[in-house]
């Protein structure tokens, strides 16, 4: 099998077709396109979500805070609280491990999400140090979003630049090699994006203004979440590739590695849709909190294509991330 997530099809295939119990107050459950599950508790309800960090070993406690409270915000709330599962190889050390756990505490701390417990655990299962964590935000009903029918000619906002994350995770792996290629202000853009990798205020402002769906850009890039976003709904898409905002940085560090930076990894990257109307609010808001965003399409009736300067190209299902492709 190809390293990373698993494909779609295959997860429909194992997962989410075997799945016949249905609890009446889980609201959103398994399936495609969804990054979150949504369960009702009277008046309020309950965001629930979980991540593993595994493809990289740096910054790791960092990121399993922001990646999993990213999943919480596409529903428009924030978390508020994180548990931890730690898989610790036999040949770590102490060291290694307070190091991550020190990175959690911190982000959590910093972000105002409160460390509820988990588990640590020493096992040869593992041949580097495994972290999965699972956030938890909650909401009145009338503030979540559940994710409304889109329909064609819905909007789809992009926040931040394409490959965020795959750009800082390949820079922190290969930086000897990439420190070669870069420059000053390319380096001082990598650390921009390194501190640009929660969409917690995306999430709250775009769901505050009308959102009607949200999806957290991770594994597959953003060319994926708009082809898992469309197929969800029973659409297509049609993107223009010069709308889609790179940092020269990711593109000099992509063009190194012979890969797609729209379809390398994006964690701080919200994929949000919309109404011409409530976009254009959207829009405004997030400018008002000084987050780069724009329209990089809309959705169409029929397949999932992007413009660019050479032509029109479809938009294959997502397969493995390219970010993999650097270390292959």
């Amino acid at each position: 099998m190809e390293v990373g997530k698993i494909s779609n099809e295959l997860l429909e295939q194992i997962v989410f077709s075997k799945i016949k119990y249905r609890h009446p107050d889980v609201l959103v459950g398994s399936g495609l396109a969804e990054d979150c599950s949504l369960i009702s508790f009277n008046d309020e309800i309950c965001v629930v979500s979980t991540d593993p960090i595994t493809a990289t070993a740096n910054n790791i406690g960092r990121l399993s805070v922001l990646v999993s409270g990213n999943d919480v915000a596409t529903k428009g709330v924030k978390p508020f609280a994180i548990m931890v599962t730690l898989l610790i190889p036999p040949e770590a050390s102490i060291e290694d491990v307070k190091g991550v756990i020190e990175e959690i505490i911190e982000v959590a701390n910093d972000m105002e999400v409160e460390l509820i417990g988990g588990h640590t655990e020493v096992t040869d299962a593992v041949n580097r140090i495994v972290v999965s964590a699972t956030s938890l935000g909650k909401g009145k009903k009338n503030q979540v979003v559940y994710g409304k029918k889109i329909v064609a000619g819905d909007k789809i906002i992009m926040t931040k630049y394409a490959g965020c994350e795959g750009t800082v995770i390949l820079y922190d792996d290969f930086r000897e090699q990439l420190d070669e290629i870069l420059t000053g202000s390319d380096k001082d853009e990598v650390e921009i994006l390194r501190g640009s990798l929660s969409v917690c205020d995306d999430g709250v402002v775009a769901g505050q203004r009308g959102a009607k769906y949200m999806h957290d850009v991770t594994e597959g890039g953003v060319l994926g979440a708009v082809w898992e976003t469309a197929q969800k709904f029973g659409l297509g898409a049609m993107i223009d590739q010069e709308k889609v905002p790179v940092m020269e940085s990711t593109q000099k560090i992509a063009e190194y590695f012979s890969i797609d930076p729209l379809k390398l990894i994006s964690s701080g990257v919200m994929l949000i849709a919309a109404g011409e109307e409530d976009a254009e609010s959207i829009l405004k808001g997030l400018d008002d909190k000084n987050i780069n965003c724009g329209i990089i399409g809309e959705f169409v009736k029929g397949e999932c294509l992007i413009i660019t300067p050479k032509g029109t190209n479809t938009i294959n299902p997502p397969e493995s991330d390219d970010l993999y492709k650097a270390y292959s």
